[in-house]
């Protein structure tokens, strides 16, 4: 309902407000009843008239909060060990209702008092050999070091090694009984005296045996994928430590990176403002990162001498050794926003500098710092210059992708070869943004751009929003690759805002051409007036483009008898996927397969034609083969052929098996245009192919050497029939398609675009 939408909006506008205020006044030394302050009334009557209107319309959100308050005997901000129960409960219902607890993670964990805790086993799986040791440096506060590893036991997944180290810094409170009673796979070791935060993280990487060593700080709860982030981050020889994504309790962001100024103080990135803004969500090279939750290489972190004693007993030892990893081993700091912890900043440190008999250290450590790495400043902004601060580890230029969705390269070959793609042009040295038309951010191709380390720009909060935030980063974009012609409509008005940008135009097939073709099969004139409309408009977009590409030779050469130039050929891009040695041969496989997104109407065609027509005549010789039809998003056209020798598993993430086991790909396409990504993959699994003129198109293909044509269904099943039973003739044509898939290689495609990218800006 539209009611509920402008609820949800209003009371993340109010909320976010109210937060970002109160925060901005506590860092700015207000106290902590500065919540009581006049000028908070008007938002906190909005918000509660927010409230009334969610209860009064029913909003299941509304009582989400209420919910798990009242759900929950124990408060998750407010220590069970110094507050009673009621008190807790109190304060925790004022702040839901007046906004301070509208962002907070319903995941986050409860503080217990010690005695509750006690009642409590943590049982962690150990392994022989860790591939990963979490550091937890801990002095009192057992509810949050209970609360952290409790994180840690819930979002680590099977999929990497690990231990668990808890270096007690001579903890006055319960936390010696509860490590030495309650928990079985936690390495706990107690310091004989208090040796403070460096020391204790330095004696944690010596009692480690994982490769790598990660720091965590007690007052922490991780998420989801946090370490798993971190660890294919580290993958990457050329990285020397990465940090997480840090957010506060109450839901706003702490840290995205950190920025240090050429006077040595530093800035966390992107503080108090919104952590699912697209600014905060790409992976990137930053100055350095907060060591609450950070990651090194054991031999690099020992090779560099530990944390530096100077800065004992805390601050500016991250820093210190991020500018390590830099200037003295020459690898990157990488921030990772995959990686993400909610941090009640303060629990181990405190947070009044003046006060506070170890936070002081940040003043006296700022200027050991500053003494220590002063050659190195000099080439550092100066404070408060943000914008250069971020922009000095981008690529040389930067480059805007424009696509339908987010690609999804295990779904459909266009979005595998777009992918590939951006990872080429980022291997260049690019800095890459893309923009999904649909502004849709999907969780797990959206993971995978930003592993890569591309900026993705999304509906935030809305495609209003997107758009605007696109606009601001549009002076700082110098080329714009563009896929598909209606995917410029929607942004053109930014484009000629911006007449500075290069456009280059990616057909990915030409449009026109597919239409023609279906207007010829079907004898439809209006479809093939509406092809000729759209012809014009995609001849007439690549002629003022300053660069076109098409995905054939044949379709580069109709553009340039139309009167394109500057057009460059980028085919469909794969990766050999078969082994030699585990290669199953021609007597050990059955089967045919076809492959094809079904939200694409050629592909819905193909496979009627394959069942209702062709296949008949198959069974009539060989009634026992059986056939696959895998792809995503079959309709009832499709799913409606499915019987005992038809077999329609939907979408699988994985299709290796089925071109590994199968004897035979079929593809009877039957109209379409552009490089046809089934018979790519079909090839690189080494699997020979029957295919039609349309599905041999643009690849190079030879019929009898590394396919076999067919173009009606009399000449489908005669060729299927005489493939599936001659082992000669299959042998011969898979050895063929393994040569053939050779030149479809990535490196072979990053030539091409090395031989026009760098010299447009020239």
């Amino acid at each position: 309902m539209k009611i509920y939408n402008w609820i949800d909006k209003y009371n993340q506008k109010v909320t976010f407000k109210i937060l970002r205020k109160y925060n901005f006044g506590i860092a700015m030394g207000k106290s902590s009843l500065y919540y009581l302050n006049p000028k908070f009334y008007p938002k906190y009557l909005l918000r509660l008239l927010l409230v009334f209107f969610s209860t009064l319309f029913i909003k299941k959100s509304a009582y989400t909060a209420f919910n798990k308050l009242f759900s929950n005997k124990n408060s998750a901000f407010y220590s069970a060990n110094k507050n009673s129960v009621f008190l807790n409960k109190i304060k925790d219902t004022i702040a839901t209702l007046f906004g301070y607890r509208y962002f907070v993670d319903q995941t986050l964990h409860p503080l217990l008092s010690d005695t509750q805790i006690l009642k409590n086993q943590i049982q962690i799986i150990t392994f022989d050999k860790p591939l990963v040791s979490i550091i937890i440096p801990v002095f009192n506060h057992l509810d949050f070091t209970y609360n952290c590893i409790k994180s840690l036991q819930h979002n680590i997944s099977s999929l990497y090694s690990y231990e668990i180290i808890v270096i007690d810094d001579c903890s006055t409170d319960a936390t010696q009984i509860f490590f030495d009673t309650n928990t079985t796979g936690v390495r706990y070791f107690r310091n004989a005296e208090n040796l403070g935060f460096i020391r204790s993280c330095n004696l944690g990487v010596e009692q480690s045996k994982g490769e790598l060593v990660c720091f965590l700080n007690n007052d922490i709860q991780v998420c989801e994928n946090w370490l798993e982030s971190l660890v294919n981050t580290m993958n990457d020889d050329k990285v020397g430590c990465v940090g997480s994504k840090l957010v506060y309790p109450n839901g706003l962001l702490q840290e995205a990176g950190a920025i240090v100024y050429k006077d040595a103080s530093a800035a966390n990135y992107g503080r108090y403002n919104n952590p699912d803004h697209p600014e905060y969500n790409y992976l990137r090279e930053v100055d350095y990162c907060s060591g609450a939750s950070l990651i090194f290489r054991k031999k690099e972190f020992i090779e560099l001498g530990y944390f530096d004693k100077n800065f004992i007993p805390a601050y500016y030892e991250d820093t210190d050794m991020c500018f390590s990893i830099r200037h003295t081993l020459k690898k990157k700091v990488v921030y990772q926003p995959l990686s993400m912890v909610i941090h009640f900043e303060g629990i181990s440190s405190g947070l009044d500098i003046d006060l506070d008999p170890v936070k002081k250290y940040q003043k006296i450590n700022k200027a050991k710092f500053q003494e220590k790495w002063k050659n190195e400043l000099r080439e550092y902004q100066n404070s408060g210059d943000e914008t250069n601060a971020l922009g000095k580890y981008l690529g040389k230029k930067t480059v805007l992708f424009i696509d339908d969705v987010i690609p999804a390269p295990d779904k459909d070959s266009g979005s595998n070869r777009l992918f590939q793609i951006i990872k080429l042009v980022k291997s260049l040295g690019y800095h890459i943004i893309f923009v999904p038309n649909d502004g849709i951010k999907r969780k797990r191709y959206f993971e995978h751009l930003v592993q890569e380390g591309v900026e993705v720009i999304y509906r935030f909060p809305n495609r209003k929003g997107m758009l605007n935030i696109l606009q601001k980063k549009l002076p700082k974009i110098d080329f714009v690759w563009l896929c598909k012609l209606h995917n410029n409509y929607p942004f053109e008005y930014l484009f000629e805002q911006n007449p500075h940008l290069i456009k280059i135009y990616d057909t990915i097939d030409l449009h026109f051409l597919r239409m023609k073709r279906e207007a010829d099969l079907v004898d439809d004139l209006t479809l093939l007036d509406e092809a000729n409309k759209i012809e014009k408009e995609e001849l007439g977009f690549a002629k003022k483009s300053k660069i076109t590409i098409a995905i054939t030779n044949d379709e580069q050469k109709i553009l340039e008898d139309a009167g394109v130039q500057n057009t460059f050929v980028i085919p469909n891009i794969h990766n050999p996927e078969f082994s030699d040695e585990t290669f199953l041969p021609f007597e050990k496989r059955t089967g045919l397969v076809f492959i094809g997104g079904y939200a694409h109407k050629p592909n819905i065609d193909s496979a009627k034609w394959l069942i209702n027509e062709i296949m008949p005549k198959v069974w009539k010789v060989e009634p026992d083969i059986k056939i696959t039809l895998l792809g995503s998003n079959p309709n009832e056209e499709v799913l409606s052929l499915k019987s005992e020798r038809v077999i329609i598993p939907g979408y699988i993430e994985d299709v290796s098996s089925f071109f590994n086991k199968n004897r035979i790909f079929v593809a009877p396409l039957r109209y379409g245009a552009g490089m046809k990504g089934k018979i790519g993959q079909s090839l690189s699994y080494g699997l020979p192919i029957v295919t039609s003129t349309i599905g041999a198109e643009g690849i190079g293909l030879t019929d009898g050497e590394n396919y076999l044509l067919a173009n009606t269904d009399e000449e489908f099943a005669k060729e299927i029939l005489r493939l599936y039973n001659d082992e000669k003739l299959w042998n011969e044509i898979s050895n063929s398609s393994k040569q053939l898939i050779q030149k479809y290689k990535p490196e072979n495609t990053k030539k091409v675009i090395e031989a026009f990218l760098p010299r447009l800006s020239d």
